[in-house]
């Protein structure tokens, strides 16, 4: 598969990653969400579905371009452009900014183990689909 080719199909995935991690922050965001939930939710998502598509594409009979261009698609692109560690860190600044050091340590704890724990409930689920 050519470059342009893995970035066409990365900038797909990318674009409608941002467009659905937007529609589902600012859903959350009017349901009155606390600092962090939305980045939370989000990337414990992300990491789910970056699980469930590396164990589906481990399981799959595909050809070896039809595997590059799903990953593509689907891991670095969607997921890429869905998940937000960038995000993450921001809201542990600002957590501990203000003074929240239980809170900043519980929030990046969580999103830690919650994000391996699904990423590996996906691949179990995706490589037996």
């Amino acid at each position: 598969m050519n470059i342009w080719t893995k970035i066409l199909l990365v900038g797909l995935g990318g674009g409608i990653g941002a467009i659905c991690r937007l529609l589902i922050s600012t859903w959350l965001r009017v349901s009155g969400e606390w600092l962090g939930l939305t980045t939370w939710i989000i990337n414990t998502l992300a990491c789910f579905l970056i699980g469930l598509f590396a164990g589906w594409l481990i399981a799959s009979a595909w050809s070896p371009w039809a595997k590059t261009a799903f990953a593509m698609l689907t891991m670095t692109g969607f997921c890429g452009g869905f998940s937000t560690f960038s995000e993450y860190t921001l809201d542990c600044i600002k957590y501990f900014e203000a003074g929240h050091v239980g809170i900043w340590v519980i929030f990046a704890a969580a999103t830690i183990f919650s994000g391996l724990f699904c990423c590996a409930l996906g691949y179990w689920l995706g490589s037996r689909i």
